[in-house]
């Protein structure tokens, strides 16, 4: 019964000394056992190094060694070791996940008493928070009396704190009522431990504690250590210490070696309080690092009591401490994996000798892995990965949420991208995934088009499917019964399945029942058959961590099930408290992590306890935000609380923020001598996120006082840079370096190097050689598309392209748009919204209705009165939104929202309605047709197509649908005119006509003009002009308002476009017109003499006659290059005004259009300014091309 230290700093091998003594003590008393007692972090690469030294202790350094004397164990495996057959040892062992099921238990029961924390228990983790204070409280051995009696002594000094504590007490106690007998947590096996060994005979058991030196004991541990010294034959303990014996005069928070220097005064003080025998310290002297690293550790230790001197000291070999400042994090890792690979490749090291440590790891998850397996090197991360994130978690968390908002779209669609709950083809197989992803994809497509949530997936009747074209013809309704039959199988999949455990979910009567039907649920709708598949098929690929995953999940969601079952499967259920439970308890799951093989690098973080086996050891993110650390753990109880306990002795807890911030530079120490021989830091400038990192005020001192260059490291060499060092690794992470300088060389029109030429070389031959020609490629490539060849030009559009006018425009605007959109038939993913196309036909319906009941009844509408015309109006709208084949209108009913602006739309109708019926007063034009269709085959009261010849026999053929074509009839002549609807203001923009983006009016007057004699019987019928009319509910200001509103209304709702000059048509349209006056209805005024004004939209037969022309030829020239192969990236941009062909596209993202780049241009306006001039311009055109 004997206490001794093993002391000395960081850069003395303590295990060394240990294991001499081990041995030592082993050849006097070879019958007794002895335990090597380390953290469980470090447990399994200590066994193994432990058994190696001593078999060199022992002389047998190359043969095979076993040694059943001696155990090396954590303290929970040294519970297991004595206890695994004890009837306590036996209880069930409950997880996090369990507790807090018992704390939430134990809150509902107090819910009543509870001042503080009844109104908590909703609040996202809380319940965990509790739950480790809790565990706290038990792991620093203060039990519930002691924390009800620290409660009385406190009372009355802080309202917050007597509330928290009077809380505390009554959680505890029930959490604690709950466990006994029933439930074992580990932080209950070290007092069962010190219990069991203190009835046990110990006196030729011998241990020996390494490794603990990072942080305190706890109360339960330290108990531990008290009975092993009472009852074992010795007790020895390696602390990491200074030199001197460390008194409680010695010790302040302020000291370096404070945690260790505490440790050793409260074990000291015990023994002497047990009158057992502490034995003089051993000092160990075996230095484990160079010269270099226990400079290091001097300055370290004289810095951090204030001492340093502040003379500089030149170090024998620099290269021992490095400094790296690095451009970003990636560039950071990617200089660290290369000096690994080259340190392996050409100087013998192994991986194994490797450590990357920095402070949190998390802001290098996602940099890590892909670097190190570019590189080819095998490594092991302290990243632990959470369980919260698998398909399995989403599943449940989806299940409920659909119940609980009753199928929305969003939770629908996670449920089933989680690919676990896939429809059977039969009793034995599941639908083909790929199948089944095509299904859904198209599913989800025709969810968000039509907005069907909630009671819609839980209908009898299948969903209405029919593809919505947008052309020149509006919409057009097909029914395609496959993807039909798609959809519908994905909707009563989802119906089937989760309608009938939704409701047998609402009949459980506790959480027993609950459980047992989720488990059921998922067995049988094929969850387990899903996951086993994916474990099999991770296996098929060679993927043992991905493998294991499946299992590992399935199995916590049956250990959280039967802990829920257990603790309150006899309530009431909760969906809302089961759902939060088992997500508290995923998240605090992690999979367990095996090396995969056992020479690897590995990586960590500072604040974990390492292994002193390694030769270098890279620090990275050495910033001043990390390096101290300044993130303050959480805890219920706080600082200022805990400053306020006074517990017996021999409890104690964790130590509080300021303590712990107080000990970053003994943690950073310990860093920094893990190393045997190089130390390198490195530091990233970029933080990310648009912020600088400044170099850690730690590394600066360091730095400073040892002269130590700092190497700048860039992201991406130069082409001309003769030293490549830390750019070269694996092919494949070289071959990333080459693309850089290459496309350096170009940008900076310098050669490579001869050094990257070699590489050049190197990386062009053997497996790497295709992917480096593919990727050089890349340096040279321009955004700028090939023309297509005449196979793929045939393959698009055949000999004959079948076209809207609207289309060709499209062509002229920008070619690759016109390529994408009509060539490769892109479209964007429809959205169930009212878009502007939408309302656009739905005006266009309404207006074609209105005119074929007006021309089909004889109706005079200058004769309805108001009420006459909106009952007119509202039989209209009703045909056309009650119309179960009109889907796009579905909208307008979905909600209030929805329902008010239909009520607008309907408003704007009947405006219009209210316009016409004005207009009608003033001119005697009439509408003769509307939705007057050209150019389709099936329309058999259609007009013929505007048909063109091509070069090399090909043919293009332009259709569309003239919104409504109006009639003149005078005593000698009839003039025949045009109307095309808009939703918003549109003119005649002549400039736009010359460039070829405006050519509907054209096109149409040109199909009137050439099927004059279908349209009307007047042989001698001439063209009256074309115009536009704004569908509008307009808004009036005060200005507007000259002598009534009606005539404010009219004005506002006058045609825009151009008329024919011809006197006979000017007078007869508004025969009341009086000189000096503007028309009412169309664009136009007069003079004092009867003739137009300037600025009239009018224009000669001669000139409208070259317009027509013109247009043709545009025609003409698109489809010749459209079957040319001509798909150039020319978006058309006019001299004024911000707008450009790229503005909305919804192609961007493919184009990647960039007006900085030499070969991306606009296709700037080539018209002249002026209306006389463009037209003169166009005339000449005309002529020169030989139109007529």
């Amino acid at each position: 019964m004997t206490l001794q230290f093993v002391t000395g700093k960081a850069s003395v091998d303590h295990q060394a000394s240990l294991l001499r003594e081990l041995a030592r003590t082993y050849q006097d008393h070879p019958e007794d056992q002895y335990y090597y007692l380390v953290p469980n972090h470090i447990k399994f690469e200590s066994e193994v190094q432990v058994l190696s030294r001593l078999a060199a202790i022992s002389g047998n350094d190359e043969g095979a060694y076993a040694q059943s004397a001696v155990q090396v164990l954590s303290l929970t495996r040294l519970a297991w070791y004595f206890m695994k057959n004890e009837p306590a040892y036996q209880l069930p062992r409950i997880s996090q996940a369990g507790m807090n099921m018992l704390v939430y238990q134990a809150i509902l029961d107090h819910q009543d008493e509870l001042r503080l924390f009844a109104g908590e228990a909703d609040r996202p983790g809380f319940i965990s928070l509790l739950t480790r204070q809790l565990l706290e409280l038990k792991t620093g051995r203060v039990t519930v009396s002691d924390l009800q009696q620290v409660a009385e002594k406190l009372t009355g000094t802080s309202a917050d704190l007597d509330a928290k504590l009077h809380d505390l007490v009554l959680i505890y106690d029930s959490f604690e009522t709950a466990m006994v007998n029933k439930y074992v947590a580990n932080t209950d096996l070290l007092n069962q431990l010190s219990g069991y060994l203190s009835n046990v005979d110990l006196s030729h058991a011998h241990f020996y504690f390494d490794g603990f030196s990072q942080t305190q004991f706890s109360a339960q541990e330290m108990q531990l250590l008290t009975t092993l010294m009472q009852r074992a034959a010795e007790v020895k303990v390696a602390l990491i210490l200074d030199h001197g014996t460390p008194t409680p005069d010695t010790i302040n928070q302020q000291s370096l070696f404070f945690q260790p220097a505490r440790t050793y005064m409260r074990l000291y003080q015990t023994a002497r309080a047990l009158s057992v025998p502490v034995l003089k310290d051993i000092r160990a002297t075996e230095v484990k690092t160079t010269s270099e690293l226990q400079q290091l550790e001097d300055f370290w230790q004289q810095s951090a009591t204030g001492v340093a001197s502040s003379k500089t000291v030149f170090l024998q070999q620099p290269n021992r401490i490095q400094i790296v400042q690095a451009d970003n994090r990636y560039a950071e890792v990617a200089r660290v994996a290369a000096t690994i690979r080259q340190l392996v490749a050409e100087k013998g090291y192994r991986y194994h000798d490797f450590l990357i440590l920095t402070r949190h790891l998390d802001q290098y998850a996602t940099i890590l892995a892909p670097i190190m397996n570019a590189q080819e090197i095998p490594y092991f991360s302290d990243v632990q990965q959470s369980m919260a994130d698998h398909p399995l978690v989403e599943l449940i968390d989806a299940i409920f949420e659909i119940k609980r908002r009753h199928f929305q779209y969003a939770d629908v669609m996670r449920l089933l991208k989680t690919e676990l709950l896939i429809p059977k083809l039969d009793d034995e197989h599941f639908m083909a995934i790929e199948d089944f992803r095509d299904a859904l994809f198209k599913t989800e497509n025709w969810v968000l088009k039509m907005g069907y949530q909630g009671s819609k997936w839980t209908q009898k009747a299948d969903w209405p499917y029919a593809q919505l074209r947008s052309d020149d013809l509006g919409t057009v309704t097909t029914a395609d019964q496959t993807v039909s039959d798609q959809i519908n199988g994905i909707r009563r999949f989802v119906r089937d399945t989760l309608a009938p455990f939704f409701k047998r979910l609402d009949q459980v009567k506790n959480g027993r029942e609950a459980a047992k039907l989720l488990v059921t649920f998922m067995t049988d709708n094929g969850v387990t058959d899903q996951l086993l598949a994916w474990r099999d098929d991770a296996i098929t690929a060679g993927d043992l961590v991905q493998a294991g995953q499946p299992e590992q999940v399935w199995q916590m969601f049956c250990d959280l099930l039967d802990e829920y079952v257990n603790i309150l499967g006899d309530r009431l259920f909760q969906s809302e408290d089961f759902l939060a439970l088992l997500q508290a308890g995923f998240e605090g799951a992690d999979y367990s992590q095996i090396p995969s093989t056992l020479d690897q690098v590995t990586i960590s973080e500072s604040g974990i306890i390492q292994m002193n086996n390694r030769k270098i050891t890279f620090i990275i993110g050495a910033t001043d935000k990390t390096m101290p650390d300044t993130t303050l753990p959480t805890h219920l109880l706080n600082d200022q609380d805990r400053d306020k306990l006074t517990l017996p002795d021999g409890e104690y807890l964790n130590d509080g923020g300021i303590v712990t911030l107080q000990g970053e530079p003994y943690l950073n120490y310990l860093a920094f001598m893990t190393p045997s021989q190089r130390l390198i830091f490195s530091y990233p400038i970029n933080a990310g996120d648009d912020t600088q990192n400044q170099i850690s005020p730690y590394l600066n001192r360091i730095q400073k006082h040892f002269n130590l260059p700092i190497e700048t490291h860039t992201a991406a060499p130069r082409a001309d840079q003769q030293d490549l060092t830390p750019y070269l690794g694996a092919k494949r992470a070289t071959l990333r370096h080459l693309i850089q300088v290459s496309n350096d060389s170009r940008e900076r029109n310098v050669h490579l190097s001869p050094s990257w030429q070699y590489v050049y070389q190197v990386l062009n031959h053997g497996d790497i050689q295709p992917l480096t020609e593919k990727l050089l490629g890349s340096i040279s490539y321009r955004n700028e598309p090939v023309q297509l060849d005449a196979e793929i030009v045939t393959g698009l559009y055949n000999t004959t392209i079948n076209s809207s006018i609207s289309k060709l425009e499209e062509f002229y605007r920008n070619q690759y748009a016109y390529f994408l959109k009509y060539g490769l038939k892109l479209r964007e993913r429809d959205e169930f919204e009212l878009s502007p196309a939408n309302t656009g036909e739905f005006f266009h319906a309404a207006m074609d209705l209105l005119m074929k009941r007006v021309n089909g009844e004889h109706i005079d509408l200058a004769k309805l009165d108001d009420q006459q015309l909106n009952e007119l109006i509202g039989e209209i709208t009703s045909q056309i939104l009650n119309d179960s084949n009109n889907l796009q209108y579905a909208i307008l009913n979905s909600s209030e929202r929805m329902q008010f602006i239909k009520g607008q739309l309907i408003g704007v109708v009947r405006q219009m309605a209210a316009t016409f019926q004005k207009q009608s007063r003033y001119t005697p034009m009439r509408a003769r047709q509307t939705e007057v269709m050209f150019g389709h085959m099936n329309n058999e009261n259609g007009l013929p197509p505007l048909t063109f010849d091509l070069k090399n026999n090909k043919h293009i053929r332009v259709r569309g649908k003239i919104d409504r074509i109006d009639t003149l009839k005078l005593p000698n002549n009839e003039y025949v005119g045009i109307v095309d609807y808009k939703s918003s203001e549109r003119t005649v923009k002549f400039n736009e006509i010359y460039e070829g983006i405006a050519m509907q009016m054209m096109t149409y007057l040109d199909v009137v003009r050439q099927n004059m004699p279908l349209i009307t019987d007047e042989q001698e019928a001439q063209l009256a002009g074309a115009l536009y009319m704004h569908l509008q509910n307009p808004r009036l200001k005060p200005t507007d308002v000259k002598s009534d509103v009606s005539s404010a209304l009219l004005a506002k709702e006058r045609y825009e476009g151009i008329l024919v000059a011809d006197t006979d048509l000017i007078h007869a349209l508004e025969p009341e017109l009086k000189p000096s006056h503007a028309a009412k209805v169309f664009p136009f005024a007069l003079k004092k003499d009867g003739s137009t004004t300037a600025k009239s939209s009018i224009i000669t037969m001669e000139q409208l006659d070259n317009l027509l022309h013109y247009t043709e030829m545009k025609i003409v020239d698109a489809g010749n290059a459209i079957f040319d192969g001509q798909v150039a990236l020319n978006p058309y941009k006019p001299l004024s005004g911000n707008s450009t062909a790229m503005t909305n596209s919804p192609f961007t993202a493919i184009m990647q259009f960039d007006p900085m780049l030499p070969e991306n241009n606009y296709r700037l306006q080539t018209a002249p300014l002026g209306k006389n001039n463009i037209l003169k311009q166009i005339e000449a055109e005309v002529k020169r091309r030989e139109i007529h």
